[in-house]
């Protein structure tokens, strides 16, 4: 074992908490992709502990999954519903989102609950405001939640988000007459965050993904700097140091080469691990209170990172994400988003579930 990846339920549990109070406590999680890849049955566990009692899922087989670990929960899955899906969802007890005509035709002979979605502007998946109209009176359809999705939250200024939350309120308010008890579902980790407020006397069901996982929901900053807590923390073990001559190339290509006489420790994790190949020459480990540059290309199974200031020696542990080298910081780098870093950290990584404590220790 080379690479190890750390999950700090105890921060998972904190920025629930965070998020939640920013939706007036009514929030569910979002664990598809098996919770932006650090495990769905454990990261639902826990924020099952902590009072969260639904969940959204892209697929239905992800549902079924989530079932066999929260027998009680409410599971909602983004896809909707298809000839292959509809039996698996009515067995398991999960509740489609339906996304368009055919899929509420098709769900409607179930007389089971439903979400219906409304495209607001994204152009993916969701009924228009007329559809919804013709189905809702066309067709015997339970509909408990009506959800959409804002596309620019994240950016706290653009009048889009605005745009957005008048029509789904104007869809909601007039559903609402007709449908007593309806929910809405519409804030993202960033409206909660972001302090977006909907019509006095409105309330949702807020729905949060990356906030959950410690990645920054916004545009511009960190996670930190809206009381999120890291959850994912990436380590490496030392391979070999090696002193090198100045003139030396290191790595594929010798796209550096050291400028003067250079110490430097081959570290065993690379993209193959989720270790961005963009960080090469320009990301950070971190050990021993230092911040040590990447040196060279990272590498499928390694990389190459300054060891001149620090007195590391092989099996030592370094951190390639986690509290000092945050994964925004990271998304940056590598020119994407936490989300991708975190569903790309690679499943040959050993994965350890920690609490605070735990979580605090120094690695041997």
């Amino acid at each position: 074992m080379s690479g190890r990846l750390q999950i700090n339920l105890a921060a998972v549990a904190h920025n629930y908490r965070v998020l939640r109070a920013g939706n007036g406590e009514n929030l569910a999680a979002v664990v598809k992709a098996d919770a932006y890849g650090l495990g769905a049955n454990e990261v639902a566990t826990a924020l099952w502990a902590e009072g969260c009692r639904e969940f959204f899922v892209a697929q239905a087989a992800e549902g079924v999954a989530l079932r066999s670990t929260l027998p009680e929960a409410q599971i909602y899955v983004l896809e909707g519903v298809s000839s292959s899906s509809l039996a698996t969802l009515r067995t398991q007890n999960l509740c489609p989102v339906l996304n368009s005509v055919e899929q509420c035709i098709l769900w409607s002979p179930s007389d089971l609950p439903a979400a219906l979605q409304l495209d607001t502007g994204m152009a993916r998946l969701g009924l228009s405001t007329e559809e919804i109209a013709l189905v809702l009176r066309d067709h015997a359809i339970d509909v408990r939640l009506l959800l959409s999705h804002f596309a620019r939250a994240d950016e706290l200024e653009h009048d889009f988000t605005q745009s957005q939350t008048d029509r789904v309120i104007g869809v909601y308010t007039e559903l609402l007459r007709r449908r007593p008890g309806l929910r809405l579902s519409l804030n993202n980790s960033a409206a909660c965050v972001g302090g977006i407020v909907l019509a006095a006397g409105i309330q949702q069901l807020g729905r949060a993904g990356i906030g959950l996982y410690g990645g920054n929901p916004l545009a511009t900053g960190r996670a930190g700097d809206v009381g999120l807590r890291p959850v994912a923390s990436v380590f490496g073990q030392v391979l070999q140091v090696r002193n090198l001559k100045a003139g030396t190339p290191v790595g594929y290509g010798g796209t550096y080469t050291a400028t003067a006489d250079e110490r430097v420790m081959i570290v065993g994790v690379g993209y193959a691990d989720g270790v961005p190949r963009l960080l090469s020459n320009q990301g950070h480990v971190f050990v021993q209170g230092q911040h040590c540059a990447i040196r060279g290309r990272v590498s499928m199974d390694m990389l190459h990172a300054d060891a001149s200031e620090v007195d590391v020696a092989v099996g030592d542990w370094v951190e390639v994400m986690g509290a000092n080298v945050c994964v925004d910081d990271i998304a940056i780098q590598a020119q994407t988003i936490p989300y991708e870093v975190l569903t790309g950290l690679g499943k040959r990584l050993h994965r350890v579930y920690l609490n605070d404590s735990e979580a605090g220790r120094q690695m041997q």
